[in-house]
């Protein structure tokens, strides 16, 4: 089902402050994303990107709860690659920008 303009706006908008308040919760607590948290946010960041915006939401869910990675991307190495608060952050804003 296709949203309205301003559905899909208030979707978007939704899905990018709860990444940034999780971003900032880490921020805060002055630690980094640890494996779960890291792959679900990945994830939402993803989603966010591409318009996903329920399973952006469903990643976050995700993510705040620290559930494990799925079976099928356990093996996969780029999973153990950390990334910093503020690279996450970049990256958010990038997604935003290009948004308009």
């Amino acid at each position: 089902m296709a949203l309205n303009p301003t559905a899909r706006a208030t979707a978007h908008r939704n899905v990018a402050d709860r990444i940034d308040r999780f971003l900032n919760g880490l921020q805060g607590a002055r630690r980094l994303p640890n494996r779960r948290e890291l792959f679900w946010l990945r994830e939402a960041l993803v989603n966010l990107q591409e318009g996903q915006y329920p399973a952006g939401e469903e990643a976050m869910d995700k993510a705040e709860r620290a559930l494990p990675v799925p079976e099928h991307a356990v093996s996969d190495l780029s999973t153990n690659s950390g990334a910093t608060v503020e690279q996450l952050r970049a990256q958010l804003d990038q997604i935003m920008k290009a948004e308009g």
